[in-house]
């Protein structure tokens, strides 16, 4: 006698045969409808009285308890694991005993946190009822045309993006629970690969009916990003009010989707994609000074130990090529970002290179036949092909390349007082010089910015690739300073130039696509520091004149920084950023207006003025401080105490 087999829920309540194929069946795979079975579905409801307070849909019906047995993931020399491979191993079985992340699915019965995605169902509810899913596919699409991209999730942002536009059809009454547990269920799979796995079949273990909420965080993370680069769209938003409300929005569902994810306590690399892409969007969201992105990127930094990927990512047997570059790309864009917030922040770096295995992504180039790009074979880390196309990839390269060197510089730091710091310093240096003249030809800002005859992407790219390098030199010679108050000819000259391009990005950003980093970080992480030094030489009566260092290409600079954050067209008030550059605005402007005014004049300020030694004691306390520390004491300098400029200046 066969067993009754029970309809799938849209076959249940459209009242059609079920031929009860599972995962997904024949009906639902024809349609795209959302194919889920109950789990006791001939069991009737027990009917109970009425109570008289509401109680919440029990759907999806699983019980919270979590794994009693966590996955500790990648274990490494040090521990318990490795003794125990080595008497294994004596023993003659061959067997690895390090633990790697989990690759089995968790107990249904076990998986996940119910208050945790009913909240995560309810924000993606309210989401999609207050906009319209295939606005937000359009907008997403349009930030894709553009040239823009998530920069780890580049490869599946455009398939996440048609996937998810395509899930939630069918809306009944609790269509966002019913959702939520089938992609639960879907993320507590694992996901799995050969050494022969394509990247389009390691794809589709998330994407269509596979979906995961992980595909969910990379879609809501894209449609968050790009709400920031497109001001108007006019299907969703028309005002600044609506568009901030939409990003807070998709920021938040993108939240809930990683923090669903990760309850499962099942690591894997699409989780660590979105890990590093959430973190990225509160960045933006929340401002590169916010506690919230700095908890966040420590967060990501965890994941990478606790899946082994500071290790020989090469040396793992059965991975895919696609999937060696994506962890390398994940490795460095990860470090990277480590080495600029602790500069940035003047905080100690968290992923220290002594404890990693340094890789960076293939530089790669283009196969004429067939119009599409391939990998190099060049194994040199410095070593570019002469056409190495420009992308995220070579940017997440560049930048490792850079933050490498950094961490060398802020090492130093430590131990400035050592005896061959200014050798190990000038070693740096010229590392970092070979570093640029290894770039391919169209790697490399020549002229200005304004003649560079590339497309939007390419001209933000060759812009922050220059920024990039300018940065280390500028790193080293703040490093040899005696203080902070007195800087010398080289850092000046290198400031100018950070300057200068930096204010080209703001005057030709509208033709400028992201290509890695936004407008407001070049301009904190880069321009802040570069105007702050030439302000205190200014100061301090330097002749802006070697090398070709123009005193009035400098106030010209300056004039045009100050003007573009107090007009709003860099930043507004309510914007993360927004008390640091106009800190940093106000102290510029002060000092602009000090040398047009008759009672104190930047030219006769004395060496010593009454109160100097003090204020220049307060200002060296730390080298790396540029943020609204160094402004509020730079504000305090004598020269730049003016009530009020020259009328008409």
């Amino acid at each position: 006698m066969t067993s009754r087999l029970a309809a799938c829920e849209a076959c249940r309540k459209a009242k059609l045969a079920c031929d009860h194929h599972q995962p997904v069946c024949s009906r639902c795979q024809s349609t795209g409808g959302i194919c889920i079975y109950r789990t006791a579905p001939f069991k009737r409801r027990r009917i109970e009285k009425p109570s008289t307070l509401p109680s919440p849909d029990p759907s999806p019906s699983f019980t919270p308890r979590r794994n009693p047995y966590p996955n500790p993931g990648y274990l490494g020399l040090s521990s318990h694991a490795a003794i125990f491979e080595h008497i294994a191993t004596d023993k003659g079985d061959h067997s690895s005993t390090r633990t790697l992340p989990n690759n089995e699915a968790p107990s249904p019965q076990r998986v996940g946190d119910n208050h945790l995605l009913l909240q995560g169902a309810e924000v993606l509810r309210h989401l999609l009822t207050a906009y319209p899913l295939s606005a937000m596919k359009e907008l997403a699409n349009f930030w894709l045309a553009k040239g823009a991209n998530l920069a780890l999730a580049e490869p599946f942002v455009a398939d996440c993006t048609e996937s998810v536009s395509q899930l939630f059809k069918s809306r009944d009454e609790n269509w966002h629970l019913v959702y939520a547990g089938r992609l639960l269920q879907n993320s507590a799979q694992p996901l799995h690969f050969l050494s022969a796995t394509p990247l389009s079949e390691f794809s589709m273990q998330f994407l269509g009916h596979n979906s995961r909420w992980e595909t969910l965080g990379i879609f809501f993370t894209a449609v968050s990003r790009a709400t920031i680069d497109i001001p108007f769209f006019p299907s969703l938003y028309t005002s600044e009010e609506e568009r901030y409300h939409l990003r807070r929005l998709a920021t938040k569902l993108s939240d809930f989707a990683l923090e669903i994810s990760l309850s499962l306590d099942s690591l894997n690399d699409l989780q660590l994609i979105v890990q590093y892409e959430n973190f990225i969007v509160h960045s933006y969201v929340d401002g590169d000074q916010s506690y919230h992105s700095w908890r966040k990127l420590g967060d990501v930094i965890s994941s990478t130990f606790a899946m082994g990927y500071h290790e020989d990512i090469e040396a793992k047997p059965d991975i895919p090529q696609f999937l060696i570059e994506l962890r390398k790309s994940a490795f460095a864009r990860i470090y990277s970002a480590d080495k600029n917030i602790a500069i940035f922040l003047g905080r100690p770096p968290r992923m220290n290179r002594r404890f990693c295995h340094f890789q960076i992504p293939s530089c790669q180039i283009r196969d004429l036949r067939f119009g599409t790009a391939i990998d190099s074979t060049v194994q040199d880390r410095l070593a570019w092909v002469p056409d190495a196309i420009i992308g995220y990839r070579a940017d997440t390269r560049w930048s490792a390349l850079c933050a490498y060197l950094k961490e060398e510089v802020w090492e130093l730091l430590q131990d400035k007082q050592d005896l061959g710091c200014a050798k190990k310093a000038s070693s740096i240096q010229q590392r970092a010089e070979a570093q640029w003249q290894a770039l391919p030809a169209h790697f490399r800002l020549q002229s200005s910015l304004k003649q560079c005859g590339q497309g939007p992407f390419e001209r933000d790219f060759v812009a922050h690739v220059r920024l990039n390098h300018l940065h280390v030199l500028f790193l080293l010679r703040l490093l040899l300073l005696n203080t902070l108050a007195e800087p010398d000819i080289p850092i000046i000259e290198t400031a100018a130039q950070m300057l200068a391009l930096v204010v080209e990005v703001i005057l030709l950003r509208d033709q400028l696509t992201n290509s890695g980093t936004g407008l407001i970080w070049k301009v904190a992480y880069y321009g802040l520091p570069a105007a702050g030094i030439i302000l205190l030489a200014l100061l301090k009566q330097h002749s802006l004149t070697p090398q070709g260092v123009s005193r009035t290409k400098i106030l010209q600079d300056l004039s045009v920084f100050v003007a573009e954050v107090q007009i709003g067209t860099i930043v507004q008030p309510g914007d993360p950023n927004y008390a640091l550059l106009s800190k940093a605005a106000q102290t510029i402007q002060r000092f602009l207006d000090s040398i047009h005014s008759d009672s104190v004049q930047v030219q006769t300020v004395p060496e010593r003025d009454e109160g100097s030694d003090d204020w220049t004691a307060l200002l060296s306390q730390d080298l790396w401080d540029f943020e609204a520390g160094f402004w509020q004491s730079l504000a305090d300098h004598p020269a730049l105490l003016v009530d009020s400029p020259l009328p008409g200046v």
